[in-house]
């Protein structure tokens, strides 16, 4: 049951639909009657957006140039150095006098300033394994080989099994099928791992909604007691909360746990690694991988932009600080981005986002049919457009939190800005465009400004169709290997769905946002959907080029289960 909303929430869950609509249907009205004015306004938004593809697109080649490098190193020897910092020291200097590529110095450089910043602290010895990694699978109706694909990665990982306690998170609206299921990946990991427990959360607990939040923060609370029976301090633990279906880098909790260690402000941080959809990329309809490698490359964006990194799906952060900010909003749908703003809020402003630049790789949407596999896509978009519900939750907090002004001012516009070109930029773009030219009558067409609105407009949009082509060579980089049940047919597929970009992006773009702002506006709520997870072959995950081999630097290392 959805709780009642006092009338300063329902002004805030007004505003991001009342925003959309003032301008779709300003732009009509604008369009008839000062068809002029809207033909100004609609170059000066193409040409905002080129801009903005040029930005975006420098800013994914400089993380692509960071993950290329970051996925090479081999982290679980860097947090081993750690415990004489020192030398750590006069390793990362040495290696930074031979560095040739630029990536590279600039990483040696950042190190040595925050081994520096440690060393000044008086801090000559840090022991990863004093921490333990405590990670969470929340799950409802998932299959057996989904889980266990995600629990065998987790397994694999490079990292002491001692220190990794993992929690499958169970519904008990699920059935038995769930506990079952929950059961056997138990008896079969259960060497793997120094502990895993299984929390089934119960149904319709008071101030819940269904959804992973409330399920998440059940398990939290359920196995603290245990660590406290262990001897565990929650100061000591970082805390995972992943989708059922993530495959993780080998690296990955080596590469967080040197974060944690080496950051200023440890416990005002969470950890951000980059999702990549490659699970079952191969088996997808050609609309669906493009609206997944688009994901994928919002996130390496944001991941080089730290200001505007927020948490996101899978990701880690300290125990100690999930439970300072009173674990995740049991009533929120999107709990993955909310926490990152309780944080932000608990902490005064004083909290960030670490990009890790270590990829995990999740599943595109799937299913048995086409047409349901749109749905779920179309579904799966509307309830990631849907975190417009923070809105009564965070505007009113942040407006009155004693932080600085600009920064929160700042990190306010982002928030709002994100939402308001979620809904209207693509649907601007293909087709409000065009509304002087059907509207403007006679008078407007034959102005020197509607001779060449058509003439400007293609050529704005030839320069974005060049950084297009740019996102399709990062793609196919980070493509797995084609696997042998395709021909070369499909790999030039890979190559044309880029065609559908125009058309995905409106139908799965504005349009779910569109739809998830206008039902907050008129107070339909939306509950958690969980997205079916569907594999019809193997699992290509982390199988992309540069994975099979960790270094640091250019010193080959091969990789070792560390157990």
């Amino acid at each position: 049951m959805f709780r009642k909303r006092t009338s300063q929430e329902r002004f805030w869950e007004t505003l991001p639909g009342l925003q959309f609509w003032s301008v779709f249907f300003g732009a009509i009205l604008l369009s008839y009657y000062r068809p002029i004015w809207a033909a100004m306004f609609i170059i000066c938004f193409d040409l905002y957006w080129v801009l903005k593809a040029i930005n975006t697109a420098s800013h994914l080649w400089s993380a692509y140039k960071k993950f290329q490098s970051f996925v090479k190193i081999h982290w679980i020897r860097h947090a081993e150095q750690l415990i004489d910092i020192p030398m750590m020291l006069n390793f990362l200097q040495t290696k930074l006098a031979s560095a040739q590529d630029k990536t590279e110095k600039k990483y040696f450089k950042n190190e040595i300033a925050k081994i520096v910043l440690l060393l000044k602290k008086g801090v000559k010895s840090l022991d990863f394994l004093g921490y333990y990694h405590l990670i969470l699978v929340p799950f409802v109706n998932e299959s057996f080989e989904v889980l266990d694909s995600t629990v065998s990665a987790l397994a694999g990982a490079e990292y002491p099994r001692k220190k990794i306690i993992l929690v499958l998170a169970s519904e008990d609206r699920a059935g038995e099928q769930a506990q079952i299921i929950a059961e056997k990946i138990k008896q079969k990991y259960t060497l793997d791992f120094f502990r895993i427990f299984i929390a089934k959360h119960p149904d319709g607990l008071p101030g819940e909604i269904k959804g992973k939040s409330a399920n998440a923060s059940f398990a939290v609370r359920s196995v603290l007691p245990n660590l406290k029976q262990l001897g565990i301090a929650v100061e000591k633990v970082l805390v995972s909360n992943f989708d059922s279906d993530t495959i993780v880098h080998p690296q990955y909790f080596a590469k967080v746990i040197y974060e944690f260690l080496t950051a200023e402000k440890p416990y005002n941080s969470s950890y951000q690694p980059i999702a990549v959809y490659n699970n079952n990329i191969w088996d997808s309809p050609a609309l669906i991988r493009v609206i997944s490698v688009s994901n994928s490359f919002w996130q390496f964006t944001e991941s080089s932009r730290p200001d505007r990194l927020r948490t996101f799906s899978s990701h880690t952060m300290p125990l100690k600080t999930l439970i300072d900010v009173g674990f995740w909003k049991k009533d929120i749908v999107n709990e993955d981005g909310f926490i990152f703003w309780q944080c932000y809020l608990h902490f005064k402003g004083d909290y960030r986002v670490v990009p890790l630049f270590i990829p995990i790789s999740l599943d595109t949407c799937l299913a048995p049919t086409t047409w349901q596999t749109l749905k779920n896509q179309y579904k799966q978009k509307r309830r990631w457009a849907y975190n417009v519900e923070y809105y009564p939750h965070l505007v009113p907090k942040l407006l009155k939190l004693k932080a600085p002004l600009y920064d929160k001012l700042y990190k306010l516009f982002q928030y709002m800005e994100g939402n308001f070109n979620w809904a209207t930029a693509s649907l601007m773009i293909s087709t409000l465009g065009w509304l002087p030219l059907f509207l403007g009558g006679n008078r407007f067409n034959e102005s020197v400004v509607a001779l060449n609105l058509p003439l400007i407009t293609k050529t704005l949009m030839n320069v974005a169709l060049f950084f297009l082509i740019f996102s399709v060579y990062i793609n196919l980089i980070l493509l797995p290997p084609r696997p042998k049940k395709y021909s070369v047919w499909r790999s030039v597929a890979m190559y044309l769905q880029w065609f559908l970009v125009p058309l995905a992006s409106v139908i799965f773009g504005s349009i779910p946002a569109i739809e998830a702002q206008t039902r907050l506006m008129f107070g339909r709520y939306l509950e958690f959907w969980v997205t079916p997870k569907a594999r019809f072959g193997e699992n290509t995950g982390l199988t992309m080029k540069g994975m099979k081999v960790a270094t640091v630097a250019n010193d080959k290392l091969p990789i070792t289960n560390n157990k």
